[in-house]
């Protein structure tokens, strides 16, 4: 029975090469600037056997002294009941951050490379998370997430984040 779901799941699984998000190669992205105080995403999840649900997301950053983001973030997904989740990233070094996330187990990883991020973690349930960020050049952000498990694509995110005045 595993093995027909295993081979149900191939063809809508994707390939397994990354995404590559358009960015603006002029800018250098910082997660902790961007999110810093509000912004607001508005995109589209898609879930294997399931009909594609609108996500709104409103996230409220705020800089700790050690450098420290806390993003509190209210999630509407589809016809669901809001849901609340909260990062904390800090730096490690170059381009580098780590942090926690309310539904990750274990540590959240994160690599910036110019206008792009990178974002790691593992979920209950034997679930990983690969999420990419590329800033635009109107000052939005383009976020792919993908949620895997057994290595085969069981849902995905594309969202467009924009920065509040």
């Amino acid at each position: 029975m595993r093995l027909m779901v295993l081979l149900a799941l191939v063809p809508l699984s994707g390939c397994a090469t990354a995404v590559l998000l358009p960015a603006d190669s002029g800018s250098e992205f910082s997660p902790i600037d961007f999110f810093e105080n509000s912004s607001r995403g508005v995109g589209t999840f898609h879930r294997v056997f399931a009909a594609p649900a609108r996500l709104e997301v409103a996230s409220t950053g705020t800089r700790r002294p050690n450098g420290e983001l806390v993003l509190t973030q209210r999630i509407r997904q589809g016809g669901d009941a809001p849901r609340t989740r909260t990062w904390t990233i800090r730096p490690v070094g170059p381009n580098r951050y780590t942090g926690t996330l309310t539904e990750a187990v274990g540590p959240v990883h994160i690599t910036t490379d110019g206008p792009r991020a990178s974002v790691h973690y593992a979920m209950k349930d034997g679930l990983t998370v690969r999420q990419q960020l590329a800033l635009q050049s109107d000052g939005t952000l383009l976020n792919h997430l993908e949620v895997r498990k057994w290595g085969l694509r069981v849902a995905r995110v594309n969202e467009r984040i924009r920065k509040l005045p």
